[in-house]
């Protein structure tokens, strides 16, 4: 049961393998409380994340936790080809013969459970977003009152320097779904903080480490789960950059944006400034624009995070394969 002392967090997520480990954190954090989670189409369709989901839920006995199913398009336009970064479903294509029963998602639309959850809780609750903005953006337009009645949203997404990973300029949940993300940032009216992918490549683990961790592992049932979704990404991805010669760090990417929803002092430098997302140009479309020397003269919006503690993440990392 809650009490007022907790954190309250509704996690919104396309469910791939950062999220799952994202959503880990949450759960085992002694002070927080998961209200529920929202899915959205991203890595996987909006269905295939909710089973997803559920199937994070049961590894750590939570599936009293409410999972909701939400949009599976884009606001505009057709929906986008997912990366194979993370397999077909979004979980590296493991299949899981003992997956909980579908019956378990819930009937509400996660749009309205958002919208619903925010009244319920006003004031307390902070949003965690790991994919695309759509459910976000739709439910700021059935409700444009949303914003002011949470305490907090973190995202996952967009780039202060212009680099991207799914065009050159435009990193993969806001390319997604770029109305969303433009909606969200200049029409929620919430505190924001967000992590880029930038910050979280500047924030990458030496693979030394990254293996030295990962031999923790196999001595817990979350440990094997989660050693289990990483490793076709790792097959496919690292190993064949590494077997070509190049020395690449192990990507954390969701989890910076939890740590920064569950833990006071995990930012060391973050800046206030005004941000949007470029929705008409070829070349940059779905870029987050960051206005650093104040030329457009707009109030800031967002807290765009630039260097994370390391050590606190690593701690947490450690703690969730408990």
């Amino acid at each position: 049961m809650s009490t007022p002392s907790r954190r309250k967090l509704l996690i919104d997520t396309d469910a791939g393998v950062d999220d799952a480990q994202a959503i880990l954190m949450a759960l085992k954090c002694p002070d927080v409380d998961v209200i529920g989670i929202t899915c959205v189409a991203g890595n996987a369709d909006a269905m295939q994340v909710g089973k997803n989901v559920l199937r994070v839920l049961q590894v750590v006995n939570r599936l009293d936790i409410p999972v909701y199913i939400g949009c599976n398009e884009p606001l505009l336009g057709d929906k986008k080809e997912t990366s194979d970064y993370h397999g077909s479903d979004g979980f590296g294509d493991v299949p899981d013969p003992e997956a909980p029963d579908d019956s378990l998602l819930e009937s509400e639309h996660a749009v309205n459970a958002l919208m619903r959850l925010s009244k319920k809780h006003e004031g307390e609750l902070s949003l965690v977003c790991l994919a695309p903005l759509t459910n976000i953006a739709m439910a700021i337009r059935m409700d444009p009152g949303i914003g002011s009645r949470l305490k907090h949203c973190y995202i996952m997404g967009g780039n202060h320097h212009g680099k991207g990973n799914m065009t050159v300029a435009a990193e993969f949940n806001f390319y997604f779904d770029p109305e969303a993300a433009y909606v969200v940032l200049n029409q929620l009216k919430a505190h924001i903080t967000i992590v880029t992918w930038e910050t979280c490549m500047e924030h990458s683990i030496p693979w030394d480490d990254f293996m030295a961790l990962k031999k923790c592992y196999c001595k817990t049932a979350v440990g094997k789960f989660v050693s289990m979704l990483e490793e076709n990404v790792i097959k496919s991805f690292y190993q064949t950059l590494r077997d070509s010669g190049i020395d690449k760090s192990y990507e954390v990417v969701d989890q910076f944006a939890m740590a920064a929803a569950i833990f006071d002092d995990v930012i060391i430098l973050q800046e206030l400034v005004y941000s949007t997302v470029e929705l008409t140009s070829g070349l940059c479309r779905g870029q987050m624009v960051v206005d650093w020397s104040n030329v457009l003269k707009r109030n800031p919006n967002v807290n765009v995070v630039l260097k994370i503690d390391m050590n606190k993440i690593l701690d947490s990392y450690e703690n969730m394969l408990k």
